[in-house]
């Protein structure tokens, strides 16, 4: 009786042993927590830094907001766009090297289209072409994933402000 028991507490051992590592997983986290993330103008621009161990990982950074749209036609007439739907961009960044303890900072940048389809713009119709001026971002999310993309380690919604004139943009945590 004695055997089986030491049998069945050696194989739960071995067991725990065998699957805790693959089943954890990097702990990765935002460097200083998540409302330590630099905004900035340009398009959406987030910096900031993460602790990643020795993991590569990707920052996928995807925006949301309302475009400012100047609509021209084939005359060279211009006109601003009405009423132009929210705007989504992406942008990713790879990082592969780290400094001291795992940190790897990361500067990822989501740029919207240039132009949109005139009526998708605002524009009377679709002869003319609607140039995104400028985003009011309103939100933003990182996520950071394995280089295959198939592993999420983190996601982090944040609501942004953003104002013009100066031209400015802050994002908070959710």
């Amino acid at each position: 009786m004695k055997k089986k028991i030491l049998s069945l507490l050696s194989a739960l051992l071995i067991t725990t042993f065998l699957t805790s590592p693959v089943s954890a997983g990097p702990a990765i986290k935002l460097f200083g927590g998540a409302n330590n993330v630099d905004w900035s103008l340009g398009s959406l621009v987030a910096g900031g830094a993460l602790i990643v161990g020795n993991t590569d990982v990707k920052v996928i950074l995807e925006a949301s907001g309302v475009p400012v749209v100047t609509c021209t036609n084939q005359g060279s007439n211009s006109a601003p766009g009405q009423n132009p739907p929210n705007i989504s961009a992406t942008g990713a960044q790879t990082l592969l090297d780290r400094t001291k303890n795992g940190k790897s900072p990361f500067d990822v940048e989501a740029s919207p289209p240039e132009t949109l389809p005139g009526l998708q713009g605002g524009c009377p119709n679709n002869t003319w072409t609607a140039h995104i001026d400028f985003v009011f971002w309103d939100q933003a999310t990182i996520t950071v994933t394995n280089l295959a993309g198939d592993t999420i380690f983190l996601v982090q919604n944040y609501t942004c402000t953003t104002t013009r004139n100066p031209d400015t943009v802050s994002c908070t945590a959710n």
